[in-house]
């Protein structure tokens, strides 16, 4: 039988008493429309230049890095499980981020 437990809380998550619920976040680099557009367009000049100059010099980036830090894009998949009370806790507030504070002021 499997065990779950929360990401969170660290606490037990019984699936015949409780819910388990899963968080699944997707971090990758966005793309920008205007970007893809330079990049066709620098594609098409480049259709009739030589790929041999392009394939050496990617060859030789490849020589002077790890080719999993030259493979890494960024792109990351986070799975986590979470209790129903941390569930409620994630929808109020996904990134973690502290409120800010309201300031009062006096009367004067």
């Amino acid at each position: 039988m499997l065990h779950y437990s929360c990401d969170l809380c660290q606490r037990p998550i019984d699936p015949e008493l409780g819910i388990r619920h899963v968080v699944k976040i997707s971090v990758f680099p966005a793309v920008n429309p205007h970007d893809h557009e330079e990049a066709a367009s620098t594609a098409a000049e480049s259709a009739s230049s030589d790929h041999l100059d392009d394939m050496h010099d990617l060859l030789e980036q490849l020589e002077e890095q790890d080719l999993a830090a030259f493979l890494d894009d960024g792109t990351r998949t986070l799975r986590f499980d979470l209790c129903e009370g941390c569930r409620q806790r994630f929808l109020r507030n996904p990134l973690g981020a502290k409120p800010n504070k309201a300031l009062t002021f006096s009367n004067n």
